[in-house]
C-alpha cells in the first residue's frame, strides 16, 4: 500500500505537469486566434477540421512569443501535442497529429521546424552544463559540499544520492523517505547502502540495472571521501524524531545552528522548489560559472580516475585537519547561520 501511495504521488506530479502543458497550448492558439481571426470565437473543438486545420497551418507559420521572438521547434510540436490531447477530452472526431484531414497544418509544422533549425534554433542555447569534477573539487573547498557545517552535508548527501540512485525507477527528490535507502552490511564486514525504493520488487527494472547498480559500497582506504560516511554523519545529525522509515529523507535546516550540537536539522522537510535548485544553488554560491542544473549531476561521469580519487582524497584530509583545528581553537563561535536559500520559515513548497 505504501508503495502504491508513492507512485500514485508521482503520478499525480506527471499529471499536473500534462495538464498545465495542455492549457499553455491552448492559451497561446487562443490568443493566436483573437489576434489573427477575431471573428472566430467558437471553441475549438466545434470548428469543423477544414477550418480548424487551415488556423493551425498559420498559427504554425506565423506565431510568435510575447517579446516578438518565434518559438523553438520543439515548443510548436509540444503545441501540437497539448491541443490533440484537448480535443480528444472533447471528443474531436479527427486527429491533428495523424488524419489527413490535417495534412495541410501537419506539413505547415514540419517546414517550420526545419526553417527553425536553419536559423540556429532547437541547439538548447539553456542547455544545463556537465557538473564537472574540478566544480565539485571547489564546491568542496568552499564548504559546500562537506560534512562539517549542515548545508555542505546536506548538498554532499543528496548528490550522493542522485549519482549512486537517481537512475532507479521513482527516484525524486522530494518523495524520497529516510527508509528508501537503507545502511546494511555484507557478510565480509564491508558497509553499503541500497536502494530500497519503490521499485525494488520490479525484477525487470533489477535486472536492467544487473543486480547491483542499486548498492554503493564504502570506500575503507578513503573514508574521508566515502559516501557511506557521509550517510552516517547526516543520520546521527538527523533529530532522533525523523528516523522512522517514512520520514522525509531531505530536512530543513535549523536557520542558526551551533556546529559543536549533536543535531543540525529541523523536524521538516526540505521544500520541493529548494530540492529541484540544489546543484545552481550550491554553484552560485561557489562562484561556479555555467549553467548548473540538477540535471548537471546526471551528465556528469560517476567513476574517477586514480589520480582524481588520490586528489580527491588529499583534499578531503586537508578539509578535515582544518575544520577540526578550527572547532579546537574557536569552541564557542562555531554558528552557522542559515542562507535565505535554505531557510525553511520561507518555503512554501
Amino acid at each position: 500500500p505504501e508503495q502504491d501511495e508513492r507512485a500514485a504521488e508521482l503520478s499525480r506530479e506527471q499529471n499536473e505537469k500534462t495538464i498545465r502543458s495542455t492549457q499553455t497550448a491552448l492559451r497561446n492558439f487562443r490568443e493566436f486566434l483573437i489576434s489573427k481571426y477575431p471573428s472566430e470565437t467558437r471553441e475549438i473543438y466545434v470548428i469543423p477540421c477544414k477550418e480548424l486545420d487551415a488556423y493551425l497551418a498559420s498559427f504554425f507559420v506565423d506565431a510568435r512569443q510575447k517579446d516578438g521572438s518565434e518559438y523553438e521547434p520543439n515548443s510548436l510540436a509540444n503545441y501540437q501535442c497539448g491541443l490533440e490531447r484537448y480535443l480528444k477530452e472533447h471528443r474531436y472526431g479527427y486527429s491533428i497529429t495523424r488524419d489527413k484531414e490535417f495534412k495541410r497544418s501537419q506539413e505547415a509544422l514540419k517546414q517550420k521546424q526545419i526553417e527553425l533549425r536553419c536559423k540556429g534554433k532547437g541547439n538548447k542555447p539553456h542547455k544545463s552544463m556537465k557538473l564537472t569534477f574540478a566544480d565539485e573539487l571547489i564546491l568542496r573547498k568552499r564548504g559546500l559540499l562537506s560534512r562539517y557545517n549542515p548545508e555542505g552535508l546536506l548538498n554532499l548527501v543528496w548528490l550522493n544520492n542522485t549519482k549512486a540512485f537517481g537512475h532507479c525507477t521513482g527516484f525524486h527528490g522530494s518523495t524520497l523517505k529516510w527508509g528508501d535507502i537503507r545502511l546494511r552490511v555484507t557478510e565480509t564486514g564491508l558497509e553499503y547502502l541500497e536502494w530500497m525504493g519503490p521499485d525494488n520488487g520490479d525484477v525487470t527494472a533489477k535486472s536492467k540495472r544487473g543486480g547491483t547498480d542499486s548498492r554503493v559500497y564504502a570506500t575503507q582506504h578513503s573514508p574521508q571521501t566515502c559516501p557511506v560516511q557521509d550517510y552516517k554523519e547526516y543520520a546521527q545529525r538527523r533529530p532522533p524524531a525523523m528516523r522512522y522509515e517514512d520520514a522525509p529523507f531531505y530536512l530543513s535546516i535549523k536557520p542558526v545552528v551551533n556546529l559543536a550540537a549533536l543535531h543540525w536539522y529541523n523536524c521538516q522537510a526540505l521544500g520541493k522548489n529548494k530540492l529541484a535548485k540544489m546543484v545552481k544553488t550550491m554553484c552560485e554560491k561557489g562562484n561556479i560559472p555555467g549553467r548548473k542544473t540538477n540535471f548537471s549531476v546526471y551528465q556528469s561521469c560517476s567513476t574517477l580516475s586514480e589520480a582524481q580519487s588520490n586528489q580527491l582524497v588529499l583534499i578531503c584530509n586537508n578539509l578535515s585537519q582544518q575544520a577540526a583545528q578550527s572547532m579546537a581553537s574557536h569552541p564557542n563561535t562555531g554558528n552557522f547561520i542559515v542562507s535565505a536559500s535554505y531557510d525553511s520559515s520561507s518555503d512554501t513548497a
